[in-house]
């Protein structure tokens, strides 16, 4: 089978055996590709010499399944960026790996999003470097959800089709994919309160605790359970306490 090439962000690493990992990479021509790295964890690897590391981008070759559900195989990975800055400190390390387990959670594999491969690829430079972490995070939570179709609705209540207005929208509905005004939100079982003002801002612009906040509520619905970076996250970004 012929050898497929493309850029790659390295999302997760799973031990598969003494010398072997599984490495599940986002590409942007493939989407989500899950490889067998045979040998990279020896010294002397053949076929990924310099190693795989998570977080890290590059360019990768690799022999695709036949059949659905099975792993490919790695063949040469190049590394362009590692992002060392994401290890300076726990707030970038962490968002990193929080921004890697969204789309590995809520991605398929083979279905490319070459926008959401940017706005990662875009995101890991930002926390490597000088971005605010809460802030960056909110912003790429709300590209992966434009980027997945599941855009949220706050410009009228998702069960009235009453336009949003002044405090007339005082809940969301991660069940239902938007808000509830006044009348509509006592009915609906599920639902969480907005802070005031909260939707007359973006998360580019307005509260990024809180829009971290809400928008992770919505994707731990979409995904069906919660993230595991998500309580470390917001640990060390200092949004709850230690304990």
């Amino acid at each position: 089978m012929a050898i497929e090439k493309d850029q790659a962000i390295v999302l997760r690493l799973t031990d598969f055996s003494e010398t072997s990992q599984i490495a599940t990479l986002f590409t942007p021509a493939h989407g989500l590709v899950r490889l067998i790295a045979k040998g990279i964890r020896r010294g002397t690897a053949k076929r990924a010499a310099v190693g795989l590391d998570l977080l890290e981008h590059g360019d990768v070759s690799y022999i695709p399944t036949r059949t659905a559900g099975q792993l490919g195989t790695l063949t040469d990975w190049a590394q362009r960026n590692s992002f060392a800055g994401l290890r300076r400190e726990l707030p970038r390390l962490y968002g990193g790996l929080y921004a890697a387990e969204l789309v590995a959670s809520l991605t398929e594999e083979e279905d490319p999003h070459p926008g959401l491969f940017e706005a990662l690829l875009h995101t890991l430079t930002e926390l490597a470097g000088d971005g605010e972490p809460l802030r960056r995070l909110a912003m790429f939570q709300a590209e992966l959800l434009v980027a997945l179709g599941f855009a949220l609705n706050f410009e009228q209540c998702v069960v009235c089709g009453r336009p949003r207005g002044g405090a007339s929208a005082t809940y969301f509905s991660s069940h239902s994919g938007g808000v509830l005004c006044r009348n509509c939100a006592p009915a609906q079982v599920e639902r969480r309160r907005l802070p005031p003002g909260l939707l007359n801002t973006t998360p580019a612009t307005g509260d990024a605790r809180a829009w971290f906040a809400l928008q992770n509520y919505h994707l731990t619905h979409l995904a069906g359970r919660p993230f595991k970076t998500a309580a470390p996250l917001a640990r060390a970004l200092g949004l709850t306490r230690s304990g």
